[in-house]
């Protein structure tokens, strides 16, 4: 004989384990978002600096993020990539379709804006970058929420 789940079982499991990840995910967001938001915008503000300084300051920004995903995935226990599942994985391609953009944009300021103006434009960027980021991080952890507890 075999310890096998029923299918209703199994069902339950899964459901079990889909509010645990809710759950988890549920506290402390407001810090990550926070510090998130930050680093994005920092990344994209960082493009306006001359070579090598504006790699420099990517790589950093790069590096940051994957520190915070590691202590994010040690203090839930769950390694969230944010691809998945399938809602939450449209926002964040298209944060990442925005943070591209505002990235390029910056770049394209620093060739056509008067090289007094542009501290402000990069400014003005990377500000709304923070608020894009920051906004875009809530909507993805609410989407992501959303498809744990099966409503989406």
């Amino acid at each position: 004989m075999t310890n096998d789940p029923t299918p209703a079982e199994a069902l339950a499991a899964i459901a079990a384990s889909r509010k645990t990840v809710h759950d988890r995910l549920s506290t402390h967001g407001w810090r990550y978002d926070l510090a998130y938001s930050a680093v994005s915008a920092g990344m994209v503000g960082a493009q306006a600096l001359d070579g090598p300084f504006n790699v420099t300051g990517m790589t950093l920004g790069v590096l940051a993020l994957v520190l915070m995903f590691q202590a994010e995935a040690r203090r839930t226990g769950v390694r969230v990539t944010g691809v998945s599942p399938r809602n939450a994985r449209w926002v964040a391609i298209a944060l990442g379709a925005v943070f591209a953009g505002a990235m390029l944009g910056v770049v394209l300021a620093r060739r056509l804006v008067d090289p007094v103006q542009l501290p402000l434009v990069v400014a003005a960027v990377t500000a709304a970058a923070f608020v894009i980021a920051l906004f875009g991080s809530r909507l993805w952890r609410r989407v992501y929420r959303a498809e744990m507890r099966g409503d989406a």
